[in-house]
């Protein structure tokens, strides 16, 4: 018996061992969605966050809730806060992706991996939403020489353009 007969894929494929917002040719979204594993953890951060999002579009014209919608993600260097990011921003876009003549929406790629039929009921309820969705890098657009303003310029930036 070899070890690679233990595997339901090809260990030989080519696998991307970092995630990078702005990779986003159909081999490499469709291998991220498709590969993309929700562990225990992984579910609570999912609950926590639609939980909130739920909250926020059913309130959204509440200036109490409009002023206050914020993510803050954070985590030890490798730890898949990008990945995190990467696969929410495709949920909420919620487009089709293809790959090998087969066409999937992502809000129907997670049904399979979302056990919990009431996070599954958050999750489609806010892919169903229109979202605009901003996902970039940014260590590749920061400029070190705005100091303290830097993030804030950074989005300001990414926002205009």
């Amino acid at each position: 018996m070899h070890i690679k007969t233990l595997f339901q894929k090809d260990i030989y494929r080519p696998i991307n061992g970092v995630v990078k917002a702005d990779q986003l040719d159909a081999s490499s979204v469709w291998q991220e969605l498709d590969e993309f594993v929700v562990t225990r953890e992984l579910d609570q951060h999912l609950r926590t966050f639609f939980s909130a999002y739920g909250e926020a579009m059913q309130r959204r014209h509440d200036p109490h809730i409009s002023e206050r919608i914020g993510v803050w993600v954070s985590g030890f260097f490798g730890s898949g806060k990008s990945h995190f990011l990467k696969v929410l921003s495709y949920l909420l876009r919620n487009d089709s992706h293809t790959h090998d003549g087969q066409t999937k929406q992502v809000g129907a790629v997670f049904e399979s991996k979302i056990k919990d039929p009431m996070l599954l009921c958050d999750i489609k309820r806010a892919v169903a939403s229109d979202a605009d969705v901003i996902l970039f890098n940014i260590d590749s657009i920061a400029d070190t020489r705005a100091g303290r303003d830097s993030i804030l310029s950074v989005f300001l930036n990414v926002v205009n353009e």
